[in-house]
């Protein structure tokens, strides 16, 4: 009995944890059939973010992991560390001669970064409502031949796996309050027309990210698969 506790006691203990961890979701992910002619282009690696930290950190790492899946990529503070700071708004004036910064450079593709939504959200999570203990025939498809099982199995009534008394684990249900964020980058060719410069979108869904550290790979490499599958 003493086992069978100890295992009610675990499956609690991870379900709780599983609850209460961040996530990350890909919410949408789309290119088109001129996104392929950006590949051989030189590329500028921008996110737009007042945190200077962050910014220079997540574009170096997006031009790094597409550096290494053959882009030529850079990132954004280091081509331009002071003409491209960061200004939450420009007029069409401004912009045209950011545009034109970016084109003398020889960039022809600009891979952004932004923070499109930031909200809360309430989440419910119900644990529990469940008999552990005893023997139960969904069980049965993994345990292999007669040979593994009978030499393996403890018998009935020890109260050891899944043999001895069982033990109803009450429901229980956990509400907590989580931060949603919703980060989109936007792929453009700065070589085509302006109503047919964005080639490529990738939306990500983040709910309570734990840290930059286990996230920003993740993002990343969603970023540069863009780069590396052909388009259906």
């Amino acid at each position: 009995m003493k086992n069978t506790k100890l295992l009610v006691v675990f499956a609690i203990l991870t379900t709780t944890l599983l609850a209460c961890s961040s996530s990350f979701e890909i919410a949408d992910k789309w290119k088109n059939d001129n996104f392929n002619d950006l590949k051989d282009k030189k590329v500028l690696v921008v996110y737009k973010t007042e945190n200077t930290v962050t910014k220079q950190r997540f574009e170096n790492d997006l031009a790094e992991k597409l550096r290494a899946e053959g882009v030529d990529a850079t990132a954004a503070h280091k081509a331009f560390p002071k003409s491209l700071q960061h200004k939450q708004v420009r007029d069409e004036v401004e912009m045209a001669k950011v545009i034109k910064t970016i084109t003398d450079a020889g960039y022809h593709g600009v891979v952004l970064t932004v923070l499109k939504d930031q909200s809360q959200q309430t989440e419910s999570t119900t644990t529990g409502g469940y008999t552990t203990g005893g023997y139960y025939p969904s069980y049965y498809g993994g345990y292999g031949g007669f040979g593994g099982y009978y030499g393996s199995v403890y018998g009935y009534g020890h109260g050891y796996g899944y043999g001895g008394g069982s033990m109803y684990v009450p429901q229980e249900t956990t509400t907590r309050v989580v931060d949603v964020y919703l980060f989109e980058t936007v792929i453009y060719d700065l070589d085509l027309a302006d109503d047919k410069e964005l080639v490529g979108v990738v939306s990500v869904k983040l709910t309570d990210p734990e840290s930059y550290s286990k996230i920003a790979p993740k993002y990343t490499s969603a970023i540069a698969a863009q780069f590396t599958d052909e388009v259906k």
